[in-house]
């Protein structure tokens, strides 16, 4: 384990490893996929503990190593009662039952945050280290709001923006009022859908940090919406280059197109034959889109990360950081894509590997944990059906 310290020479700072390998991970990742062929996907939770055993049981801290106690049954049986709540629901709409309907609707709209949380729960509860398991509660109603009430009314009031400029344009009668309009409207839309996944992520962090523990020690951590808005914002403003070079090659293609096709007539063969260029241009404008979108993507994720480690702590004066770079990062999710597509994934269990040791070791903790006063919970995970069928959410991401 590294081992290393501050500048001020007094705090410990120890980074988290990934002892793994691809190799070892390749043999159950195709144990896991034949399984699950065979058994024509009945042993898939089983196949998804199965692998994150793996990672847990791999990645160390200081010597000690983690360890997931969640079983497969747990997970099959969760995911049983929802096969079961779909059925329903779908009898329900080839009868035309409609009240129905819109109550299991309704009744999922309330209740999905509480089953939310309440995987996250057994996900934590499973979750041990040095002989010490983590847990994790959170209030129904603070995590409706974090997950449905919040995010819906910032979307309501853009959409109530971006309509009320849409309809002044089209009064206008003038096009360039209606284009104007129209546009403004558009980044106002666009705007607000910016500040709903900024708020969401720094209601999100703080529900989850705030709400979770290890052993009787609390974690810990203030976010600021504001920061979180404007890593959003900027990882959105990064995209628009990316969009705007695809139109500037898409726009004219159509254009000509258009030209070519009032030429030809009717006589597609001619028009087959004028249309080749189109299509190398289209493909190419639209892998600078994809490539603009797993920019944006990752300069979200990675900003994130670093500000999410930064602001969190746990009792006994323990922090966290996190050193991901946004070069790096894409260097990988990049040649991870490629020698996946070249091996027709199978070499799927090396890049998942590559990635998560490459998080692992830029993930730090300062401080001196064999100080902290470690005393286990008696906390248990609940046996009513409700977190029965909660535990099929026991793989929803928490933190990253």
């Amino acid at each position: 384990m590294t081992f290393d310290t501050q500048d001020s020479g007094t705090t410990p700072v120890r980074h988290f490893r990934f002892q793994g390998s691809g190799k070892s991970y390749f043999l159950i990742w195709l144990i896991n996929i034949l399984l699950t062929i065979i058994t024509l996907g009945l042993y898939l939770p089983w196949a998804l503990v199965r692998a994150r055993r793996y990672f847990y049981a791999n990645t160390e801290l200081d010597g000690a190593r983690f360890s997931w106690h969640a079983t497969g049954r747990s997970v099959f049986v969760g995911w049983l009662c929802m096969l079961v709540l779909y059925a329903v629901f779908i009898i329900n709409i080839v009868h035309g039952n409609i009240a129905l309907q819109l109550c299991m609707m309704a009744l999922f709209l309330i209740f999905f945050p509480w089953l939310i949380t309440q995987g996250l729960r057994y996900q934590f509860l499973m979750t041990e280290i040095n002989g010490i398991r983590f847990s994790f509660y959170a209030s129904p109603l603070r995590a409706w709001w974090v997950m449905i009430g919040c995010p819906l009314l910032i979307v309501a009031a853009a959409i109530i923006v971006f309509s009320f400029f849409t309809t002044s344009a089209l009064s206008s009668g003038s096009y360039t009022t209606i284009f104007t309009m129209i546009g403004i409207g558009t980044l106002v839309l666009l705007l607000g859908v910016a500040i709903m996944q900024g708020v969401y992520a720094a209601q999100w962090f703080g529900m989850l940090v705030n709400n979770l523990q290890y052993g009787k020690l609390k974690f810990s951590g203030e976010f600021s919406i504001k920061k979180c808005i404007t890593i959003i914002v900027l990882s959105m403003l990064l995209f628009v280059p990316f969009i705007a070079i695809a139109l500037y090659i898409t726009i004219p293609a159509f254009f000509m197109l258009s030209q070519y096709a009032s030429a030809v007539g009717d006589n597609p063969e001619q028009l087959a034959m004028l249309m080749g260029p189109f299509y190398g241009k289209l493909i190419f404008s639209y892998l600078i889109y994809i490539v603009g979108a797993i920019m944006c993507y990752i300069f979200a994720f990675v900003k994130l990360r670093n500000y999410l480690y930064s602001q969190l702590a746990l009792e006994g004066d323990i922090r966290f950081s996190s050193t991901v770079t946004l070069g790096r990062v894409f260097w990988i999710f990049i040649t991870n894509f490629l020698l996946c597509t070249v091996t027709l994934f199978l070499a799927w269990p090396w890049a998942k590997v590559r990635f998560t040791r490459y998080l692992l070791e830029n993930t730090y903790l300062h401080g001196d944990l064999s100080s902290l006063p470690l005393e286990n919970h008696d906390q248990q995970p609940a046996k009513d059906p409700a977190n029965l069928l909660a535990r099929g959410l026991a793989f929803y991401p928490a933190l990253f």
